[in-house]
């Protein structure tokens, strides 16, 4: 029997309940911290769950909640060490050395070296990296926000995938199936953005922008589905993009275009590869190592946070300078005044209300689920058909900044829209992680973000655009609109694959 509408309205009181703050500008937290108790309370009141049952799905859930937020402490900390020692401008710089056009130095940076820093680091520290290098190539204030906030476009594997096991967990689907799965459609955000990036920095070699672009693209989707399909979700993101770099830098190599190579970027560079490495490593010696280790061990050895905190650990030490003149030392030059033991002071003040955002939206994705009001909702919005799920994914996506958060209040929904439609789950709940991680490119306060290190380092470069609105809300409206463009596009595409693969 369908529920009744005053059901699924109260069910869906969290949901929009948060939205409404959202949409207010009161911010994530404060959404965050009233949705979850009001899940909760909703579902003692109407849909009760036996103790037992309860306590037994969220030991189930635990272990990804714990995961996510640590992966997020040390992603956060591991960012303001790398900026702190002077590795992400000493990249930056490698970069424009190695570019032989501003349009194939854009396509590095949108489909290489954006996407790189955030599925290492994640939350749009990405952006962060991309956007000054875009300005400083002249681009403008505007067109290098946008570019660099098209960066995201790998965001399902952000932060080593924290967002995808969110919503594998609450959709009752394998992490790796539904990275495959995402991978494929994933195609879609992808040819939006490689569009756009050869609308917006063709500047009159619009042929070769082309071809850089497509080659990135091309590379940036085999690479992805190929590591989710040999190695697993949370390193995909992360060797997909490396593939990306490494074959446009031959490339450019080829060409006769190669950027300044030294001890100095090796140790830059080090950091990421202890993790990339260590993780790698432990992956492959699980198998071994299970007959003689305890499987909690091996859970732990094997997982994203204990190499993260590695990672930030040889960043800590390149902060220091810790060592002599062949050991871990960045210049003076790269460096900023910020100590390491500020640095991670920093990260943990910026991981706190991340963190517990997360952490609330998360409990209030189970409680929703566990309690079967997911189920409602999803039974109610299976009638529309399964193309609404992409755009209420890309609605979260828009409002939280994140697909961890989206994909926790939406995903166990878009599940059971599946099942009320009589639709496949794993395709439907993969355009949706797609919708939501492709969407967080308009989140405002992130095109806030980009708009102002776009403006700041285009003035830094005497690269100002005297055609651009001098006003910086003018400019983050132009921006938004651009962004909110791109994700309808996006999300189009994603509709239609919905549709078709249900």
């Amino acid at each position: 029997m369908s529920p009744t509408l005053p059901t699924v309205l109260l069910t869906a009181v969290p949901v929009l309940l948060a939205a409404a703050v959202l949409l207010c500008g009161r911010g994530s937290l404060l959404a965050s911290a009233l949705a979850a108790p009001a899940a909760a309370l909703i579902a003692l009141w109407r849909f009760p769950v036996a103790g037992d049952a309860a306590l037994a799905s969220f030991a189930d859930y635990a272990p990804t909640l714990v995961e996510v937020v640590l992966i997020l402490l040390f992603g956060m900390v591991l960012a303001r060490l790398l900026q702190a020692s002077g590795a992400m401008r000493r990249i930056g710089t490698w970069i424009l050395e190695s570019a032989p056009s501003p349009g194939a130095g854009a396509a590095l940076v949108v489909l290489g070296i954006v996407p790189f820093a955030e599925s290492v680091t994640g939350f749009g520290i990405g952006v962060t990296v991309g956007v000054p290098i875009l300005a400083q190539m002249g681009f403008g204030i505007v067109r290098s926000a946008l570019l660099g906030l098209c960066g995201l476009v790998l965001v399902p594997w952000g932060a080593l995938a924290p967002g995808t096991a969110v919503a594998a967990s609450l959709a009752g689907l394998d992490l790796t199936d539904l990275g495959i799965a995402t991978a494929w459609v994933n195609a879609v955000p992808l040819t939006v953005v490689a569009v756009v990036v050869v609308l917006t920095a063709g500047r009159g070699r619009s042929a070769a922008t082309a071809g850089w672009t497509l080659l990135a693209a091309g590379a940036a989707w085999a690479g992805v589905l190929c590591a989710n399909m040999l190695l697993g979700t949370p390193l995909a993101g992360v060797l997909g993009t490396a593939a990306v770099i490494a074959v446009l830098l031959l490339g450019f190599r080829l060409g006769g275009v190669r950027g300044r190579t030294d001890a100095e970027l090796g140790r830059a560079l080090l950091p990421y590869g202890t993790l990339t490495a260590g993780l790698l490593l432990a992956q492959a010696l699980a198998p071994p190592l299970s007959s003689l280790l305890p499987q909690a061990v091996i859970g732990v050895l094997t997982s994203p946070p204990l190499w993260l905190a590695v990672g930030a650990a040889v960043a800590y030490a390149l902060a220091r300078g810790a060592g002599t003149a062949e050991g871990p030392r960045l210049s003076e030059a790269q460096r900023t005044s910020e100590t390491p033991p500020a640095a991670v002071r920093a990260g943990v003040r910026a991981w706190a209300p991340v963190g517990a955002t997360t952490a609330l939206f998360m409990l209030m994705g189970w409680i929703m689920t566990v309690s079967g009001m997911s189920g409602v909702i999803g039974a109610a919005l299976g009638g529309l058909g399964v193309g609404l799920a992409p755009p209420l994914a890309a609605l979260g996506g828009v409002l939280t900044g994140s697909n961890t958060g989206s994909n926790a209040m939406f995903s166990s929904t878009t599940a059971e829209i599946a099942r009320a439609a009589d639709a496949s789950v794993l395709p439907l709940v993969a355009a949706g992680n797609a919708a939501a991680s492709i969407s967080t490119l308009a989140s405002p306060p992130r095109v806030a973000m980009a708009a102002a290190l776009a403006a700041a380092s285009a003035a830094e470069a005497g690269h100002a655009d005297l055609a651009e609105p001098a006003d910086a809300a003018r400019r983050e409206r132009a921006v938004l609109l651009r962004a909110l463009a791109v994700i309808a596009c996006a999300v189009a595409g994603l509709v239609l694959a919905a549709v078709l693969t249900a």
